[in-house]
């Protein structure tokens, strides 16, 4: 079966992405894909329907349906009349609360309390038409603090299994690739060195990384800079030019175009916002 793993960018001010539909339906054309945010879905009109690996799944008006990290999966039949909004959340923010954050936890969400508490948060990040006002970005960043604090609260267990990836052996050399970019993505990496760090040529490499992710592995890197620039620029006082240079990019014109090439404004544009 062919599948993408695909690298979710985030809505500028969030550790999130949050993605309403039909009003952004240009931009939602996803094959059966994987990634590693969670994803929550909300119908407000439907029925949608979403194709798993093994299964076809309907949420119908008023309902949610929750994806795990690296759960395979696409849209299908979208028309206009459907009214709905996905919401990916990183588990990068989970991560603290476990004894080895290299593994991501999976969750069950069931009907009952937790559901439709869930399904409350969901309907006030689809009713927020603006995601750059500043007051609503304060009712969003708490919505989905109070996602992730009834994930934390509700399904954290002595028993809780983790992801562990995709058992296709196609994709080893891609997540081999992504690790080692995201451990090393402050040093100087070059097509060829991380094409013979998983054992092929850079000819090779590069067709395999583009098929496999859907997204070249030079502006791959980038973005993992991108997002670390922003997190130390958001996090500290540090300057624009000393954030490019500590995360990799050559000089701080580099991440300022990559900057707004993504997200539409400038690091500093990027630093006004209310942190995470």
């Amino acid at each position: 079966m062919n599948y993408k793993r695909f690298l979710v960018v985030p809505s500028p001010n969030y550790a999130a992405r949050i993605f309403r539909y039909p009003e952004e339906s240009e931009n939602f054309n996803f094959p059966l894909h994987w990634h590693r945010d969670y994803e929550f879905i909300y119908v407000q009109k439907g029925p949608l329907k979403v194709q798993k690996n093994d299964c076809q799944i309907i949420i119908n008006d008023g309902e949610i349906y929750f994806l795990n990290s690296e759960e395979i999966h696409s849209y299908i039949d979208l028309t206009d009349e459907l009214q709905f909004v996905v919401v990916n959340i990183s588990s990068k923010i989970l991560k603290p609360y476990f004894e080895q954050p290299e593994e991501i936890p999976t969750f069950e969400i069931v009907n009952g309390e937790v559901y439709d508490s869930i399904v409350s948060a969901m309907r006030v990040l689809y009713e927020c038409e603006n995601l750059n006002d500043r007051l609503e970005i304060l009712r969003i960043k708490a919505t989905l603090n109070y996602i992730a604090y009834i994930l934390m609260k509700y399904f954290n267990n002595p028993n809780i299994s983790f992801v562990k990836g995709s058992d296709s052996d196609d994709f080893d050399c891609a997540k081999s690739a992504i690790k080692y970019m995201e451990e090393n993505y402050a040093k100087d990496i070059s097509l060829t060195d991380i094409a013979n760090y998983v054992g092929m040529t850079p000819a090779h490499f590069s067709k395999y990384f583009k098929d496999k992710n859907d997204m070249t592995f030079s502006k791959y890197l980038r973005r993992i800079r991108l997002d670390h620039a922003i997190k130390d620029l958001r996090d500290s006082e540090m300057s624009v030019k000393t954030a490019a240079l500590k995360n990799g990019f050559p000089n701080v014109n580099s991440l300022i175009l990559i900057c707004k090439e993504t997200y539409g404004r400038t690091p500093l544009e990027m630093k006004q916002f209310v942190r995470t």
